[in-house]
């Protein structure tokens, strides 16, 4: 089951789509993570959202 690397290339190309995944990932990572940021602004839960209009000065 297990796949001995015997040239350069083929280390190459087994760590290089190794990079193609992990960058996959961390592009939905950001994508859920924004979502999540600009999904409590829309919802109305900002920070002093829950405070009537007071002018502080």
């Amino acid at each position: 089951m297990t796949h001995t690397i015997n040239t350069l290339h083929d280390f190459m190309v087994r760590t290089e789509g190794i990079t193609y995944i992990l960058i996959v990932v961390a592009l939905v990572g950001f994508v859920v993570f924004w979502r999540f940021l600009t999904e409590r602004d829309e919802d109305g839960e900002r920070l002093g959202a829950d405070r009537p209009d007071e002018n502080p000065h």
